[in-house]
């Protein structure tokens, strides 16, 4: 499956994306989507890996190695996927059906622009099966790869490592989302 994989560059320390862009490539790690922003000189990015099942079933091991050795911090949500009309509201229709089901999004990434486009919500991966639920006017459907399992409720290292720090987080709220709990491969 297409994960997005979440990470917070500083951006009081010009060149930490170029730090991460160059290091993925070194790694030869293809990105298919990207999308960021800075707010009080934190730069959350979102990328989609291309090749997140790859050669062997953990090859996103690869990413995390990276996020690792270059001391990024991130976390991996499940992709739903969505078409959503060019009009004004849509997007929110969307959002709004999954806050009223209780369900944060963590991600947003444009798949396939266009006058319906594909967006991509990174949803925490305890939570896709009750998201799909909830977006069902929106025919939402997960991003698969070939090697997925069968079914929408599965979970493998990667979601048990975002679920594990997302319940950190929650439990400790003067917690630093730099911790290098946040960057390791396995907290």
């Amino acid at each position: 499956m297409h994960r997005q994989v979440a990470s917070l560059l500083s951006t009081n320390s010009p060149g930490r994306l170029a730090k991460l862009g160059t290091a993925l490539g070194a790694a030869n790690i293809d990105i298919m989507t990207t999308g960021g922003a800075e707010w009080l000189h934190s730069g959350p990015v979102t990328l989609t890996i291309k090749r997140d099942w790859g050669r062997n079933p953990d090859e996103i091991d690869d990413f995390a190695k990276v996020m690792e050795i270059e001391e990024f911090p991130w976390l991996a949500f499940r992709t739903v996927e969505i078409d959503l009309s060019d009009e004004p509201g849509s997007l929110g229709k969307a959002a709004a059906a999954l806050g009223n089901a209780d369900i944060n999004i963590y991600a947003v990434t444009i798949l396939k622009p266009g006058k319906t486009t594909t967006v991509g919500l990174g949803i925490r991966p305890s939570k896709v099966a009750d998201a799909i639920s909830a977006l069902k006017e929106f025919k939402p459907r997960l991003r698969r790869h070939p090697k997925d399992p069968a079914g929408d409720d599965w979970q493998d290292a990667w979601d048990e490592r975002t679920e594990t720090l997302l319940e950190w987080f929650d439990q400790n709220p003067n917690a630093s989302p730099s911790d290098p709990i946040f960057y390791r491969r396995q907290p």
